[in-house]
């Protein structure tokens, strides 16, 4: 038993694929499908099929790609007590582990390969107009499956064994890889080497990268699988990390220090400061001299000052 997690869609999309509207009707024909299971469905026509999710997803009309898509496949081995009963049980044993509870929900068998298989399609928008709970749904599909298989002494399929072994080699030569790596291209080089190869999952709409998956030989591997730290986005933001860290720091402008050339001091002869002082003390430069009294010099200062205030009298 393997159970896939497909891309989510609108209805008439998924619907449309699982019973078989957009294929071939010479090579698909009626009898190479039938619904197994369903609840709260019309299951007449396709065309009420989809109806009939629809107007649950009305409930909560901004739900994007509301039909989630789910598709279950078994070991040739186990081909002789899968029948349409028994796979109805496993299909509900399995939602029930999975969370997908209280909503709209179809299991469609297809016959036209050896492999048994079988689609579940439910709404991702449940009864009482809620989301469905579908956080950590791959890891916990593993678990989910792996208890059924167990519960049901199902065969563990050689190559979801041989998928699983993988998985570790994988993540040592991704882990060695992404050392130090600064773009998709060179990272995708590394790999080449080390015989992995490199593929997108591009969005439908736009056409940019919204996921990674890793090839050796026949085995392909989503990153999300690997671990958590190999998904497309945060590769791409370990990458443009890398590069941020290798660019050249920029050199620190050092600030221009102006230098001022001090303006020279004009020295100042002697004859120059002994005329200053003079000039300062009211002193007549004729009187400066070897006959200099100071004391003199003082009491005609008060003279000079007393004359002046005289003067000024009305």
């Amino acid at each position: 038993m393997f159970a896939r997690i497909l891309k989510s869609g609108t209805f008439h999309d998924v619907v449309g694929y699982v019973t078989r509207q957009f294929h071939d009707p010479t090579q698909y024909t009626p009898d190479t499908w039938r619904v197994i299971d369903s609840d709260n469905i019309l299951t007449l026509d396709f065309r009420r099929m989809v109806q009939s999710f629809e107007v649950v997803h009305g409930f909560m009309p901004g739900k994007e790609a509301p039909a989630g898509h789910i598709a279950i496949s078994f070991d040739i081995a186990d081909a002789p007590c899968l029948t349409d009963e028994f796979m109805a049980q496993l299909a509900k044993e399995y939602m029930e582990g999975m969370g997908i509870k209280d909503t709209q929900y179809l299991v469609v068998r297809h016959l036209e390969t050896d492999h048994p298989h079988f689609h579940i399609v439910y709404n991702r928008v449940n009864m009482q107009g809620k989301a469905v709970d579908e956080r950590n749904n791959f890891k916990r599909s593993d678990k989910v499956v792996k208890a059924i298989k167990d519960k049901y002494n199902l065969t563990y399929s050689p190559l979801k064994q041989k998928y699983e072994d993988k998985i570790p080699e994988f993540e040592k030569k991704i882990r060695a890889a992404i050392y130090g790596c600064q773009s998709w291209d060179e990272f995708s080089r590394r790999l080449e080497c080390a015989g992995i190869k490199v593929k997108f999952h591009n969005d439908r709409d736009t056409g940019n990268h919204i996921g990674v998956k890793f090839t050796d030989r026949d085995i392909t591997v989503n990153g999300s699988k690997i671990g958590r730290a190999f998904t497309y986005r945060r590769l791409n933001n370990l990458f443009e990390l890398n590069r941020k860290q290798e660019q050249p720091s920029s050199q620190t402008v050092q600030p221009k220090v102006q230098y001022r050339q001090p303006t020279p001091q004009r020295q100042t002869n002697v004859v120059e400061a002994v005329a200053e002082a003079v000039v300062e003390n009211g002193l007549d430069l004729l009187k400066v001299g070897p006959g200099f009294d100071p004391e003199e010099e003082a009491f005609m200062r008060e003279m000079r000052k007393r004359k002046k205030k005289k003067g000024l009298r009305i």
